[in-house]
């Protein structure tokens, strides 16, 4: 299984972003200001909007159940890995790709909607210097160093992941004391 420790700081950060969503709406809680705070904090431009668009249209056109994990839950559930892989898809530039993960997540209404609020929450992380690879079945298995894999696919982004990567597991940078409450 994969745990969130093993994730990247920008693939932590969009599970963080998604699970924080699904549980203000489990609560009936507003999670607004709690996104826009962590994403300022770490100098990413807000995709508060972007994040309740997209799962606004996952709650209403979920093909099936999709579980999100409590916050401090170590492990990483498969709808997370998808979310990441959507993110990660629209980031690289493969619209094809992103349009086939988001029809096999939501009917295709709420697919075809749930383009563009990626696209720009993608694009945000991107512009920031975020850059999200996407995350192998072994991976969420356990068949694969994720690491690893990782980095053997996107070797461009292995300065970036191991700046942010350092930070986090120092517990220095901003994403470490956004997520706290996973470790």
């Amino acid at each position: 299984m994969l745990i969130t420790s093993e994730l990247s700081a920008g693939q932590q950060l969009a599970v963080w972003s998604g699970r924080t969503w699904m549980a203000g709406f489990r609560e009936k809680r507003p999670v607004q200001a709690e996104l826009e705070d962590a994403y300022r904090s770490v100098g990413i431009a807000c995709p508060a909007d972007d994040i309740d668009e997209l799962f606004g249209l996952i709650v209403a056109g979920a093909r099936r159940v999709l579980s999100f994990g409590a916050a401090p839950c170590p492990f990483v559930h498969p709808a997370e890995a998808v979310l990441v892989n959507c993110l990660s898809a629209y980031q690289s530039g493969c619209d094809k790709c992103g349009k086939a993960i988001l029809g096999q997540m939501l009917n295709p209404a709420e697919a075809f909607l749930a383009m563009a609020p990626v696209q720009r929450w993608a694009g945000k992380l991107g512009a920031a210097g975020w850059s999200l690879s996407m995350v192998t079945l072994e991976q969420l298995t356990g068949g694969l160093d994720g690491q690893a894999e990782s980095s053997a696919l996107q070797p461009d982004m292995r300065e970036n992941l191991a700046r942010s990567r350092a930070l986090h597991v120092a517990g220095t940078g901003p994403l470490a004391r956004v997520l706290r409450t996973w470790h």
